[in-house]
């Protein structure tokens, strides 16, 4: 398994070996991923709002003072945008929103109305000083060129995409991304992952996707590439 994830990084050993529902670059954006949640998790009280990762989560719990769990669904917004269960205020230090924002709402008008009731949500539980950790889809990747060229009017046109399962993607720009988040955050930095694979069959090549995988560890430190990672970890922090 070390040999797909590339490296460690300081991740619990235990748990790396426990991928067998994730399939390879899944493996690889959750170890690059945990590697910074535990730095923003460690001896904090933190809420997994949408429990998109589950593997990360578990890595968190062991080293944060507190560790929730609100699923998806018992925060979904309605179709004013409305969340339909209200968070505790002001309750958690770090607020984890991983592989769930990009995936919400039923279509390209209501995709935009639920990214914003669950940052809305997020901030509210957030004490003032504390941080939001937000994965967006980034349309200017690899990934986002390689799923462009292939569905040119949903990508480009709405940067909303349905796959065979009928599951919505959404895309967003940092730039998009601010637009939709309240006044009470503001962007402190970013963290990419999976720059250099478009495709998760690349990492299956023997020898190839080994050292593509250590190469995506490199290239998250880049300051040019980070830019065009496939997934952003955005680091809003709580600003009154």
């Amino acid at each position: 398994m070390e040999a797909v994830i590339g490296s460690t990084k300081g991740l619990p050993a235990g748990d790396l070996d426990r991928s067998d529902r994730l399939d390879h670059v899944g493996q690889l954006v959750g170890a690059l991923q945990g590697e910074i949640v535990l730095r923003y998790a460690t001896g904090r009280r933190v809420l997994d709002l949408g429990h998109g990762r589950p593997e990360i989560a578990r890595w968190a719990a062991r080293v944060s003072e507190s560790l929730e769990v609100s699923p998806s669904a018992s925060w979904r917004a309605d179709a004013e945008g409305a969340p339909l269960v209200e968070l505790p205020e002001a309750a958690f230090d770090l607020v984890l929103c991983l592989r769930t924002l990009p995936h919400l709402g039923a279509d390209a008008a209501s995709s935009p109305r639920a990214a914003r009731a669950l940052l809305e949500a997020a901030a509210r539980a957030t004490v003032p000083g504390g941080h939001v950790l937000v994965e967006i889809d980034n349309p200017r990747s690899l990934r986002g060129l390689a799923l462009g060229i292939r569905n040119p009017i949903t990508v480009v046109g709405t940067n909303v995409l349905r796959d065979d399962d009928h599951r919505l993607t959404r895309f967003d720009t940092l730039a998009k991304l601010a637009s939709l988040i309240p006044p009470t955050l503001e962007r402190e930095t970013f963290f990419a992952a999976r720059i250099l694979v478009p495709f998760s069959t690349t990492l299956q090549v023997p020898l190839f996707g080994r050292l593509l995988a250590r190469a995506e560890w490199w290239a998250r430190d880049q300051a040019l590439l980070r830019h065009f990672g496939a997934h952003l970890l955005v680091a809003l922090r709580r600003v009154a």
